[in-house]
């Protein structure tokens, strides 16, 4: 099966924890505009930035088929940006 968005390529991710209560949410935004953005399911409260990255990363590669080296910061308490580094050229 093909991934959702083989024909596109990530520019940066927002990975952010906004509540106590809550797990970790993200957004993507992808080269050609649009922006995609949702809630790590499996992130509770206590979920770590390093976990919670790491299950990006795997959602990343559901979405698009392929891995995205990113850099990652921290912009301000719980937010952190992922700047994609290797942002293929989207496959033909």
């Amino acid at each position: 099966m093909r991934p959702l968005l083989a024909d596109q390529a990530p520019r940066s991710i927002v990975l952010y924890h906004p509540k106590p209560t809550e797990g970790w949410r993200y957004a993507v935004y992808m080269k050609a505009g649009d922006i995609l953005d949702g809630r790590l399911l499996d992130s509770t409260p206590s979920t770590s930035f390093e976990e919670a990255r790491t299950q990006m990363e795997r959602k990343l590669m559901e979405f698009f088929g392929r891995s995205t080296t990113l850099v990652w910061k921290e912009t301000s308490s719980g937010w952190w940006t992922g700047e994609a580094v290797d942002a293929p050229s989207v496959p033909a």
